[in-house]
């Protein structure tokens, strides 16, 4: 039976709209932007209530799911049909931080940004769109000797160049907001148990990217503080879990310290020895049983002996759904905490 409580409303310029008969809300709390779609439906000749949604894209947007808010951003897309009978709507959107990946840092931000830290440079190319820098854990802000934003390159891209030397994983928050996501302690929020509370699940775990030692090499540009094979010949490492002699070297993206080319070597085994188990664990509607969501960003103890798995994992996203066919669910996605720059504590669950 449906929670009564679990309802979907859009906010656009202070008016709510709640009779939607299909909603798709994405969390993506390590990627660069949430995306959602509502779908409305009628089938009358007057359609009097679709006639009244004048959502359009550009629109501002707030949506809640249950009461909690899941995201804050733009209607980029309106599709609408009819014919004698029957009227529909769609509504395709995104959150606000998806300007960042498809427009470039203003003129008077490009070129030169030397002695910065990547929060720095971050707010300093984020700031013209109203959007807020905010940060999860240990965020590395060790200054970068040089910095350069090229033109045309997307603020996302530039952002990107540079976290990579910092090892900050970029992410969204629902409320807008650019997320930058350090090492911090990943704890166990709740439980999802085969037989228990999950519908269904389907995992990959795989070793196609898992290496015995990652190197990351590169150079810094000479000065008269630095120079010589110290700085043109810089190489990192860090150990990973292959039990297979496998080696993987990695280019750094720009010219940096040796403490960036280490972090770029870390940033690596992030990427890879993170990326080693994806699990999708579907549950019953939006809340848990203690009347909160499950939330991308929190971690899970996962117990599926199908799944060969009873370990803590972090939600890298949360699909929310509802349809009249399918009824209200929550569909995590689940990773490595290593993935998410989380650092578990392998004492196990507490319950």
């Amino acid at each position: 039976m449906a929670n009564p409580a679990e309802i979907a409303t859009l906010i656009v310029n202070g008016k709510e709209f709640t009779d939607w008969t299909s909603v798709t809300v994405e969390s993506r709390w390590a990627d660069w932007f949430p995306i959602f779609t509502f779908e409305s439906t009628e089938e009358s000749p007057q359609a009097t209530s679709l006639k009244a949604l004048q959502f359009a894209p550009g629109d501002v947007v707030q949506i809640e799911l249950a009461g909690f808010k899941a995201v804050f951003g733009y209607i980029t897309e309106r599709h609408t049909g009819y014919e004698a009978h029957n009227h529909g709507i769609r509504l395709i959107g995104t959150g606000r931080t998806s300007d960042l990946t498809n427009s470039t840092p203003p003129l008077d931000k490009m070129g030169n940004h030397d002695g910065k830290t990547w929060s720095q440079l971050a707010t300093d190319l984020v700031q013209h769109l109203g959007i807020t820098i905010v940060k999860k854990g240990s965020v590395d802000d060790e200054p970068f000797e040089q910095i350069q934003v090229q033109p045309g390159e997307t603020i996302s891209a530039c952002l990107e160049r540079y976290a990579r030397m910092r090892k900050i994983v970029i992410g969204s928050t629902e409320n807008g907001e650019l997320l930058a996501i350090g090492d911090h302690s990943a704890t166990t929020t709740d439980f999802l148990v085969e037989g228990e509370n999950i519908l269904r699940a389907n995992c990959v775990i795989k070793d196609e990217n898992v290496y015995r030692r990652i190197y990351a090499i590169g150079q810094q540009n000479a000065n008269d503080d630095h120079s010589g094979d110290q700085t043109t010949k810089q190489i990192a490492q860090v150990l990973g879990s292959s039990n297979r002699n496998r080696f993987l070297v990695i280019p750094t993206d720009i010219a940096d310290s040796q403490h960036g080319v280490q972090q770029r070597a870390e940033m690596e085994k992030v990427f890879t020895e993170g990326g080693s188990i994806e699990a999708q664990i579907t549950v019953q509607g939006w809340l848990r049983q203690n009347g909160q969501p499950w939330r991308a960003g929190e971690y899970y103890w996962l117990r599926s002996p199908m799944l060969i798995l009873d370990r803590l994992l972090g939600a890298r996203s949360v699909v929310y759904n509802q349809a009249e066919s399918v009824g209200t669910t929550t569909t995590l996605q689940l990773v490595d905490p290593y993935h998410m720059n989380g650092k578990p504590d392998f004492r196990g669950p507490l319950g």
